[in-house]
């Protein structure tokens, strides 16, 4: 029943989460896209125009040098033509609200003015107006320019949708059927370059909007309009008319024509390179007839499919993060941001798609900072548990210790008794059945009194309370005293002993826990090798180690057992050695032994052949 409600635990987060996401993705957060948007832009900047572009502007200084007003007269105009028309460019716009002639003099020169334009267009050059759209409509040129042809040129700015921060960051491409200045510009320089002349509805990510009945389409600047000086060349309109400019200036030049008056904002227009700055729309417009020229249009993808991919990273990303530990959590939803920035990015600059990614980023957020407080809360009551659980363990553990050692102690004292009791009775004995009896009693209550030695020796060492009582011994002499008392075995099993002492530097020992040790490894030795067999013991040092060898021809331990030997309560099982009794503490005790003093110990051992125990002490 507890894992069954642990279980539907576990989906709330993931509820909570996806309930989160199809809140989230009901807000467009168009200002962080717009951020995005901006910087893209500013990363997408590739080139210069390949036609160069000669902005010609209006401006105050140009009103006080000439003694006019804008939009000038038609005599000034005629005047400015001729010297531009001379050089042949290969294209002039005019973005400028020219008004009917009301003096004869105007009259005049304004026939003149459109004399210059048609010799001009009979020598294959391009002339266009671009005109502008306020409040009582759009503001088309006088009747007789008109059949010059005149677009408008209108520069749309994100006021009431999208971001709503007045920057510019679409192209009309029509409107009501016409094709913007713009667009009908690119289209002209297309055709001089032999490519194909594009269609509105057909151009990369272009859309309709039937409440302003026009097309619009996200564009991407090739140029860097922070900088519009060093990419566009700009001169004053009265260096034209002074004659300020080389022969063939203009030849093969796309002319623009326009205001640039910093009294009047309406001149100027914030684009995705600064919010702070503005720019001249005269280099936007230049700006935009290049990139729509060389068809670098953004499509952008539906939001539709990145509120679903949304969804779908988010529940990936809470099965991933609710599986792995909270650190590489974190690892995970960093390196999924970063991917999904780097996407959006390779997207928008290698692909002209525009990714939208702020209901993607902030879905990442939002399962991170469900999920990690979630985990934080399941490893603490996890962590709880098993810290109780480990209490427990420990008093359960000391419980046992206690146990073990009072046993341990409280059986030495009948032990004891009964050894006594069995020596006073072999004195009063004499028949040999009785003798056999009392030393079977004997060599019993001996090896109980080593089996509880034993176990008070593994309870000081579990509960740490084994401490090293270091005197200077030879090696050596613990040695011989092993050996003396084991004599009187070995010859009865009739076992060879072969004795290697080399002369030893008395070391700092425990010379109970050594002795032990020792005793341990001979006895084993004589055990387990069997009558007639030969017991070798070596002793030889080095500036770093005194070692100790121990070895015997006896059966040897198999490879599987051999890794187990030193471990608590293991004991080899053959048919040889399982008449053999043993606590299987010996060598478990005797390794400890050794690392306490910082030694080692190790052993090699073959079927058949023997096995041999090699134990290094420190040599100080």
């Amino acid at each position: 029943m507890s894992e069954r409600r642990g279980e539907i635990n576990s989906f709330y987060p993931l509820f909570f989460t996806a309930a989160f996401i199809l809140l989230l993705i009901q807000y467009p957060f168009s200002s962080f896209e717009s951020i995005l948007y901006d910087l893209w832009i500013k990363l997408h900047v590739t080139d210069t125009p390949e036609k160069q572009f000669v902005l010609i502007t209006q401006d105050e200084n140009n009103d006080q040098i000439l003694g006019e007003y804008y939009p000038y007269t038609y005599a000034t105009h005629s005047k400015f033509l001729e010297k531009v028309t001379k050089d042949s460019p290969f294209i002039i716009s005019y973005l400028v609200n020219f008004e009917e002639p009301t003096q004869e003099d105007d009259e005049r020169f304004y026939k003149k003015f459109l004399e210059i334009i048609e010799d001009y267009t009979k020598e294959n050059g391009v002339f266009r107006i671009g005109t502008s759209i306020d409040f009582w409509g759009e503001q088309i040129p006088p009747e007789e320019m008109k059949k010059f042809g005149y677009s408008p040129a209108l520069i749309n700015v994100d006021g009431e949708v999208f971001a709503k921060d007045s920057v510019h960051r679409k192209a009309i491409l029509d409107i009501s059927g016409e094709d913007s200045l713009h667009f009908w510009l690119s289209n002209r320089i297309r055709k001089d370059q032999g490519l194909e002349e594009n269609k509105s509805k057909f151009v990369w990510g272009a859309y309709y909007n039937s409440d302003a009945d026009a097309t619009f389409v996200n564009y991407a600047h090739l140029v860097d309009l922070n900088n519009s000086d060093d990419v566009f060349v700009q001169i004053p309109f009265y260096r034209v008319l002074n004659g300020a400019i080389p022969p063939d200036f203009f030849k093969d030049k796309v002319v623009l024509i326009g205001p640039q008056y910093s009294s009047n904002s309406d001149d100027f227009v914030y684009t995705p390179f600064s919010k702070e700055k503005k720019v001249s729309k005269l280099a936007l417009h230049a700006s935009m007839v290049h990139s729509l020229s060389q068809n670098r249009t953004l499509y952008p993808i539906s939001g539709v499919f990145t509120d679903i991919l949304a969804l779908f990273l988010a529940i990936g990303l809470s099965f991933i993060i609710s599986k792995v530990q909270p650190t590489r959590g974190l690892l995970i939803t960093i390196s999924l941001i970063a991917s999904v920035v780097l996407v959006a990015y390779v997207s928008f600059v290698f692909l002209g798609a525009w990714l939208k990614i702020a209901h993607i980023l902030l879905s990442v957020f939002i399962v991170y900072y469900i999920w990690i407080p979630y985990r934080a809360i399941v490893e603490y009551q996890t962590r709880y548990a098993i810290e109780e659980e480990s209490e427990m363990l420990k008093k359960v553990e000391n419980l046992k210790q206690n146990f073990i050692s009072l046993m341990s102690h409280d059986l030495k004292t009948p032990v004891a008794k009964i050894a006594g009791m069995a020596d006073n009775l072999k004195m009063k004995v004499h028949t040999e059945e009785d003798n056999t009896i009392i030393d079977n009693i004997i060599k019993s209550t001996q090896a109980l009194n080593q089996f509880i030695t034993s176990i008070l020796d593994l309870t000081k060492v579990e509960s740490q309370n084994l401490n090293l009582n270091l005197t200077s011994k030879d090696v050596n002499k613990i040695i011989e005293s092993v050996v003396e008392k084991l004599t009187y075995e070995m010859e009865t099993k009739k076992i060879g002993l072969d004795l290697e002492l080399s002369p030893l530097y008395p070391i700092q020992l425990d010379q109970n826990l050594i002795h032990r040790v020792i005793s341990n490894l001979v006895e084993n030795a004589i055990k387990y090798s069997g009558e007639g067999s030969q017991i070798s013991v070596k002793t030889f040092d080095n500036d770093e180690w005194v070692t100790i060898e121990i070895a015997d021809n006896g059966a040897g331990i198999s490879p599987d057992d051999l890794s187990h030997i030193f471990e608590k309560f293991y004991r080899v099982k053959n048919d040889s050695t399982h008449k053999i009794k043993g606590s299987g503490l010996g060598l478990y005790l005797v390794k400890y032994f050794i690392e306490l003093h910082k030694g080692t110990i190790s052993v090699q051992s073959e079927i058949g052949k023997g096995t041999t125990f090699t134990i290094k002490l420190i040599n100080k």
